[in-house]
């Protein structure tokens, strides 16, 4: 995690008024690989990464897709909580695009979640098609170029690579030298 993903987070958590954040992990994503650190790692990363802050929680959950996760946090929540699912901007064009095969199209989906959607190398703009189910959040856009995938290039480079995430997970992938 990195400080872009807390600010994300802040800004969902302003934007939408939420009760609470929680940081979901998939034990496996179908569009993209994990690298460098166990499921067991990534989900203690998580949990370090508030830092205090209340009403964060970290899960790690069976599903990968956006449907599977917002169904999974929905039986963890009372009845009738509203879920917003929030990720960067590459990430929604990624999941807008996807070939779902027989599943639920990304149109279908937003009927069980709205989609907060963070600037990530430029402005977010929504589709109107998703209408008020997919909504934009602003970050400063010196947040815009940070990355997780940044923080191992820089940290494999022997680079500064500690400002892009906070000290207690700095701690972390220094102890289990991670990412080298």
């Amino acid at each position: 995690p990195t400080i872009a993903h807390l600010a994300l987070a802040s800004a969902a958590e302003r934007h939408a008024r939420l009760d609470q954040v929680v940081f979901a992990l998939p034990r496996e994503l179908p569009h993209k690989s994990f690298e460098g650190a166990s499921p067991k790692q990534r989900i203690d990363m998580l949990m370090a990464a508030p830092e205090g802050q209340p009403g964060r929680a970290a899960v790690l959950t069976d599903g990968g897709l956006f449907i599977e996760i917002s169904r999974e946090l929905r039986n963890l929540h009372r009845p009738g909580a509203e879920i917003f699912l929030v990720c960067g901007k590459d990430a929604a064009q990624r999941i807008a695009a996807w070939d779902y095969g027989g599943g639920p199209s990304f149109a279908d989906q937003l009927q069980e979640f709205t989609l907060l959607v963070g600037d990530r190398e430029g402005r977010y703009l929504p589709d109107s098609r998703w209408g008020e189910r997919v909504q934009a959040l602003f970050l400063p856009d010196e947040l815009a170029a940070v990355s997780s995938a940044k923080l191992r290039q820089r940290r494999r480079r022997n680079e500064d690579w500690q400002a892009l995430t906070v000290p207690a997970v700095a701690r972390l992938i220094e102890q289990w030298n991670l990412y080298r």
